[in-house]
Order: structure tokens, then C-alpha cells, then sequence
């Protein structure tokens, strides 16, 4: 959706959409239009009706003003303002510019997204959005700011909605490669090679079934300070199928999305890269794989060496992102990350556990687990942070090995997983986000149709520009 700011709405102009706080605002519309509104706002937050010739435009609205400084509300009645829009087939809207924050304006482009890749005809959609008042630098930096969250927000949802045939690692690799370059990012390709000369045991274990051969994709943004870096690490499976511990045929549908931490990763990185140099250096370590079926597949009760030397007893070949993670958090550590956070599709237990309200957050460290909360709350993206104790890693230990992947009992299984890979961090301050639930809705909801939502992107920008 292209946004842009003006005076007065231009004759083009489809929509009217009229924001209504505790003063009203709609006290000069035309009488019958009025009372229709303010009937439709006592049961919805947005109301659409045509302008039945009273006013320029076609298509009048109306919307309940959000709490302006609660970005998770302003977001979202952003969205429910787009998706209202759209299902009356408005292309252009007009709307006084007067409160709105980014969120909200974020939250209207995501409302907007539609996945039409493979059909015949594009989607209708709002396309264009014109915020009334006079120009000037604060709203040209207001709607600069939104189009390029919004822009990586829409990329990431395409990523992780695309086939898994259209996106294997290699696929991964050349598509980032040149956004990589067009926004000043230093990428490194490590091969397969690459990650047998360094060890990472766990990572090729992963995929050696598969004939889309893992790689290990390291992208940084350097920063001015001095400060050790931030390392992003996105779990990028880009397909699984569970291994020998075959997920059943609705466990398998939509394990195209099992890539979702590396593209939000990936275009968190990129979106902060449009923001200019940030004050620390950030590095993404994106671990890109299959996990197939196959006479080379890894085993339950195979021992793995991850990079760092830790061995891994496999409880199951189903519990694969961990593995890779491992690899990817201790190629950070050497490199001597100052702070590591993964973002992975990790467990089913993160259903079970929040919903798909809620993105888990366990961390080591007080003060990251802080920042990280703080950035979603700026950006309007509901996180809840979960417990972390020794009592959680010591269900993790092996008995054959150091580490068991999955030991079984299904006791607190997205604690679990964070714990396994919070141990690859040692004494590094750490934090994991398991966007397994909140990275895919399966019905329409505010911020946009049934699929891939974009999760944790804005979050990962505030925090790597922070």
C-alpha cells in the first residue's frame, strides 16, 4: 500500500474515513449517513457504507479511535480499518492524520495483504492510503518509517507462504543475496563443505537426507559503536517432515512455514537497514535446511556433535530445529557475539501453551529479556515471557550423551526447547522466541488474511536499531 500525505483528499479518492473519539467527528456528515455510522459503531470498531451520492466520494467510513498509545490496539484497529476497506472493494482512501501513530499505519498496510501468487487475477485491496494535513518532515519521517516496516513485514509473509518447491536453502540464498547487497549488507555463504571443516555436526545431521544440501547463511550490518555484536539466529527449515519420526499428514500441511524464524531474520535485518546504521553491529545466522526421510536420514538414538563440541543423543528426528539452532548459536558465540536471540518455529507446546496470542520469550539475561519486551511493546506485538530455571535444564541432559533433543513426558515442551538452546549460549547474555503459532493464523483475522502473519519482525528491528 503506497502511503503519502496531502492538504485534501484528490478527486481519485474512493473513501472518507472519519476517525470518531470521545468529542465524535462525524457532527458535519449528512444526517442519514450519521445515524447509520453511529448504529454500526455501537456493534464493530469500523463501520463502511456508501456515500449514496451525499458526499465526493463513493465510500464513507467511520472508525472508533484506538488508544493512541497502546501500539498492540493501535495496530490492530489499523488492520480492521484495511481488511473493513477492502471487503467493500475500496482501492484509495483518504483519512485525517490528526493522533494516528505508526502501528496504526503499520497495521493498515498489513490489513491490506493479500497472497495471490497463484491465482488468476489479483486480489482486491487498498492500494493507497493519503494522510490529510499539511506536509512537513515529521510526516514525511511518520510515513517513511511505516512503509519500511510494512514493506519487510509483506516480504517476510511471502517467504514463509511460499511453496516449499520455490524455497529450499539454496533458493533461500539467492533470494537474499541481492537485498543483501542493495541494502549495504555483508553476506557470507557457508556450504556444505564449509560446515563439515567447522563441525557443525548437528546442522548437517539435519539435512543429509535431503537433496537440497544445508548451508549456514551469515548476514551483517555493522554498526558505529564498538559494542560486540547482536546475533539474530532463524531457525530455516524449509521443509520437514519430521525425519524418521514421521509427522502424520496434517502435522505435514503447512510445514513450509517451519522456515518462518530465518525470513523474519532476515527482513528484521533488512528493515533496520533502511533505517541507517545502527549503533551496534548485528549479525543474523540463518541455519537453512530440509529434513527428509531417506536411506541417509539421521536416527533416534544417534549421538551428534554440535560446534561447539556438545554431543546430542537424538530423542527424536522431529525435534530437528533445536539441532540446527545449536549450531548457528555457537558459530555466533565464537564469533564473539555480545548478545544472541533466536527465533524459531520450535515447538507445538507454544500452542498449547499461549495460543497464537502470545509469542513465548524465555532469555538468560534480565536486561535483554527487558529490551526485547520493550521493543514489542513499541511496535505493537504482544509478547509473554516464560520461566527459565536449572529445573528446566536438567530435564535436557542425556543419558547416553550430554544434551537430549527431545527426553520424552511432554513436560513443559517450549521451555524445554528454549533450555536446549539456550545451552549453546554459555555464560553469553541470550533470549529465544518461539513463533511457532503466532507465525501462521489458519482464518483471517485482523491484520490480514489466513496464512503466514510476519510475527516478530518490527520487534527484532526495534531491538537491533535499540
Amino acid at each position: 500500500m503506497r502511503l503519502s500525505c496531502a492538504p485534501r483528499p484528490p478527486a481519485r479518492i474512493q473513501a472518507m474515513v472519519h476517525v470518531v473519539d470521545d468529542a465524535g467527528s462525524l457532527a458535519d456528515l449528512p444526517p442519514p449517513l450519521r445515524a447509520a455510522l453511529d448504529e454500526r459503531l455501537r456493534f464493530a470498531p469500523v463501520a463502511v457504507l456508501p456515500s449514496l451520492g451525499l458526499l465526493p466520494q463513493p465510500v464513507i467510513a467511520a472508525m472508533r479511535a484506538p488508544r493512541w498509545d497502546d501500539a498492540v490496539e493501535a495496530r490492530r484497529r489499523g488492520g480492521a480499518l484495511a481488511r473493513a476497506l477492502t471487503a467493500e472493494r475500496v482501492g484509495s482512501a483518504a483519512i485525517a492524520a490528526v493522533g494516528l501513530s505508526e502501528p496504526f499505519l503499520v497495521g493498515l498496510d498489513q490489513g491490506t495483504y493479500a497472497w495471490d501468487r497463484y491465482q488468476s487475477r489479483p486480489a482486491s485491496r487498498l492500494a493507497e492510503l493519503m494522510l490529510l494535513a499539511p506536509q512537513s518532515a515529521a510526516q514525511a519521517a511518520l510515513l517513511a518509517a511505516a512503509q519500511n516496516q510494512a514493506t519487510w513485514i509483506a516480504r517476510c509473509r511471502d517467504l514463509v507462504n511460499l511453496p516449499a518447491e520455490e524455497l529450499g536453502p539454496e533458493e533461500f540464498v539467492a533470494m537474499a543475496r541481492p537485498l543483501a547487497r542493495a541494502a549495504g549488507v555483508k553476506l557470507r555463504l557457508l556450504d556444505e563443505r564449509a560446515c563439515t571443516r567447522l563441525g557443525m555436526g548437528c546442522l548437517l545431521a539435519v539435512g543429509r537426507a535431503s537433496p537440497r544440501r544445508p548451508r549456514m547463511l551469515v548476514l551483517e550490518l555493522t554498526g558505529r559503536g564498538k559494542v560486540p555484536p547482536l546475533a539474530l539466529c532463524g531457525k530455516g527449515v524449509c521443509f520437514d517432515t519430521g525425519g524418521l519420526n514421521l509427522k502424520n499428514a496434517e502435522g505435514m500441511s503447512l510445514m513450509r512455514k517451519d522456515m518462518a524464524g530465518a525470513a523474519s531474520v532476515l527482513c528484521a535485518l533488512l528493515a533496520a537497514a533502511a533505517r541507517g546504521r545502527p549503533q551496534r553491529t548485528v549479525r543474523a545466522y540463518l541455519p537453512l535446511v530440509e529434513n527428509c526421510i531417506g536411506s541417509r536420514a539421521f536416527r533416534p538414538g544417534d549421538v551428534l556433535r554440535a560446534l561447539d563440541g556438545t554431543t546430542v543423543e537424538i530423542g527424536n528426528t522431529d525435534a530437528e530445529g533445536r539441532l540446527i539452532l545449536a549450531d548457528a548459536i555457537a558459530l555466533a558465540k565464537r564469533e564473539g557475539a555480545g548478545e544472541i536471540v533466536s527465533v524459531a518455529t520450535l515447538t507445538g507446546a507454544a500452542l498449547a501453551a499461549l495460543g497464537r496470542i502470545h509469542v513465548p520469550l524465555m532469555a538468560t539475561d534480565e536486561a535483554l529479556a527487558a529490551r526485547i519486551l520493550a521493543a514489542a511493546q513499541v511496535s505493537g506485538e504482544k509478547l509473554w515471557r516464560l520461566p527459565l530455571d536449572h529445573e528446566h535444564k536438567a530435564i535436557i541432559r542425556g543419558q547416553v550423551a550430554q544434551l537430549n533433543n527431545a527426553p520424552g513426558g511432554g513436560e513443559a515442551g517450549c521451555i524445554t526447547a528454549g533450555a536446549f538452546v539456550a545451552h549453546f549460549a554459555g555464560d553469553t547474555p541470550f533470549a529465544h522466541l518461539d513463533i511457532s503459532p503466532a507465525s501462521w493464523m489458519p482464518k483471517a483475522w485482523e491484520l490480514g488474511p489466513p496464512g503466514a502473519t510476519g510475527t516478530i519482525v518490527t520487534t527484532l528491528m526495534g531491538l537491533a536499531c535499540g
